[in-house]
């Protein structure tokens, strides 16, 4: 009897185990086929239902570059500014080099009132973080490690080999002086994503003030669509940085993070 039950489990156990594994096999072309039925859907123009789609694929916990384009698209053309430029944001986080994805949040970004909807970089942080609009996080992440590592393996190598001990010290010199021209951006990076809050004004206009009170003098009007740097948070009121460096208070949630 003890057996029959313990084989019965066994048998059970398998069948569970194997169900588990055709839904997760299942899912990646579940999610194709959401997606390919968004894009049918966009280009019926029915931007609406697309959306519903691609957030079903994002509730899903799925990240991608296309689906955040794709979305952005969707919104441009239903004249909602600011979610087209929070989703072309975040694809262009996700894939820089992608001139389709550059191209579009450009034109949003004209489409922005009174203020450039991007967020402009001094010229110093241009010279020094250029390859911030070339390479992603990941990329730089994998390409910080690879200069690193190599260096030290050239340092290493250069113990054994004392012929060629010159060969690897130049080597490794090189590969430390790219792994230096490199660190700016990488550290930049890994600060904007990790300690600063990048975010997009999705309200029509707003009153940004000099200070975090309702009594306090305006300071300037913000407009849908313009991506903001949030520095602080008090008492509901949210300090930010506008594209061409002004300061001053939001209160509430008027903004959505990139």
């Amino acid at each position: 009897m003890f057996r029959q039950l313990r084989s019965l489990l066994i048998i059970f156990l398998l069948i569970f185990a194997l169900n588990a594994w055709a839904e997760e096999a299942a899912s990646p072309q579940e999610y194709n086929t959401i997606f390919f039925r968004a894009n049918n859907l966009y280009r019926e123009e029915q931007y609406d239902a697309a959306i519903q789609e691609y957030e079903k694929l994002i509730s899903a916990g799925l990240r991608s570059a296309n689906i955040f384009y794709n979305l952005g698209n969707c919104y441009l053309r239903m004249g909602s500014r600011g979610k087209a430029i929070l989703y072309y944001e975040r694809a262009f986080r996700m894939r820089p080099r992608d001139a389709d994805i550059r191209l579009n949040l450009d034109f949003a970004r004209t489409l922005v009132e009174g203020s450039a909807g991007g967020y402009n970089r001094r010229w110093y942080n241009r010279m020094f973080l250029f390859l911030r609009g070339f390479l992603s996080s990941g990329e730089m992440t994998l390409l910080v490690s690879i200069l690193y590592f190599m260096a030290m393996i050239s340092l290493i190598l250069s113990i054994p080999f004392k012929v060629q001990r010159r060969l690897f010290y130049y080597l490794a010199a090189a590969f430390l002086v790219l792994f230096i021209v490199v660190l700016p951006s990488f550290i930049s990076s890994v600060y904007e994503s990790e300690f600063q809050k990048r975010a997009v004004i999705m309200v029509k206009e707003t009153d940004v003030r000099f200070e975090p009170n309702d009594d306090a003098t305006v300071h300037f009007k913000i407009h849908e669509g313009a991506v903001i740097q949030v520095t602080r948070t008090q008492n509901g009121w949210h300090q930010i940085r506008r594209s061409d460096g002004r300061m001053g208070w939001l209160k509430g949630e008027v903004f959505t993070a990139i």
